[in-house]
């Protein structure tokens, strides 16, 4: 048998040219295999937080929930509203006046200091709303005296009322 030879024309290369290497190749698909790694990777990012911040979410609204059906708030005091007023009469007396509140009625007794001193041995009982009791002084008043009023209340409570400077 009789071949017939054909030859392929080859292409002239020129001086200077570069000429394609199977390494580039492979070195550009592992580059594109990298990059597309890495926005893989960040995509992944996303998701992550989204799941840590849902469970954050959770727990904190589980907690509330939580801390109104056992009724943790129920164990904190009720504040009572009264209120008393105080007023320097002159250098040897202030005028302390019940004016009352919502809970005037729970009110048992009221007990008032002027500048750390009891005013009187025994506390005003069951003060009726605008009722006035006199501190007297014999030695006078300085400038600025603290005055403070506690009330004792029915339930055994006991909260400062008045606490100012006359």
């Amino acid at each position: 048998m009789w071949y017939k030879s054909v030859q392929q024309p080859v292409t002239p290369i020129e001086i200077g040219s570069v000429l394609p290497c199977p390494l580039e190749k492979q070195n550009e698909q592992v580059v594109k295999m990298e990059k597309k790694e890495i926005e893989t990777d960040e995509y992944a990012v996303s998701p992550v937080i989204g799941t840590i911040l849902m469970v954050a979410i959770t727990i904190i609204l589980v907690s509330i929930v939580g801390a109104m059906v056992f009724g943790v708030s129920s164990n904190l005091p009720q504040m009572q509203m009264v209120l008393v007023t105080a007023e320097r009469v002159n250098s040897t007396a202030i005028d302390f006046i019940y004016v009352g509140g919502p809970s005037a009625g729970f009110v048992q007794y009221l007990n008032a200091t002027v500048d750390g001193s009891d005013v009187d041995a025994t506390p005003v009982s069951q003060p009726a709303v605008g009722s006035v009791w006199t501190y007297h002084l014999d030695t006078g008043l300085s400038d600025r005296n603290h005055v403070v009023v506690v009330a004792t209340f029915s339930d055994g409570s006991a909260q400062v009322v008045l606490d100012t400077f006359v």
